[in-house]
């Protein structure tokens, strides 16, 4: 593997890790919004308290969606990367379709060289019973 391909896959860890912790702490953050703090008595705060911790909570579940979808484009440039650097399959892939190509063009070469020899044949038969010397 070169240099350049291990660069590429300890990035993708690294987007894998970060996006795996984003999402595990925007959760974590949501659960400890949820719990209801029974000490507080202020009208007024549990008001303005709520109104911000529900904006925190809309802006963590963003988050985790952004996280979610940088996850699935990792995903996708992974599969990219694995199916552009898998070079043994690819030859492997391009020497069976060479081979099998190379064999049906003989096999065509054969079937027309069948047929010319056929008729060759055939038109000297022709000759050879039609002839004056038998």
């Amino acid at each position: 593997m070169t240099l350049n391909q291990e660069t590429t896959l300890k990035s993708y860890k690294k987007h894998l890790k970060d996006d795996i912790k984003s999402i595990l702490d925007n959760f974590v953050e949501i659960l400890k919004l949820v719990k209801v703090d029974l000490n507080e008595n202020s009208h007024n705060y549990l008001n303005s308290s709520r109104i911000q911790e529900n904006y925190e909570m809309n802006v963590r579940a963003a988050n985790i969606c952004r996280a979610a979808q940088s996850i699935s484009k990792l995903i996708y440039s992974i599969k990219q990367f694995i199916i552009i650097n898998d070079f043994p399959l690819i030859n492997e892939a391009i020497s069976n379709k060479t081979s099998y190509f190379k064999v049906n063009e003989i096999d065509n070469k054969l079937i027309t060289l069948r047929d010319e020899i056929s008729s060759e044949l055939f038109d000297l038969e022709e000759d050879f019973y039609s002839s004056i010397i038998k």
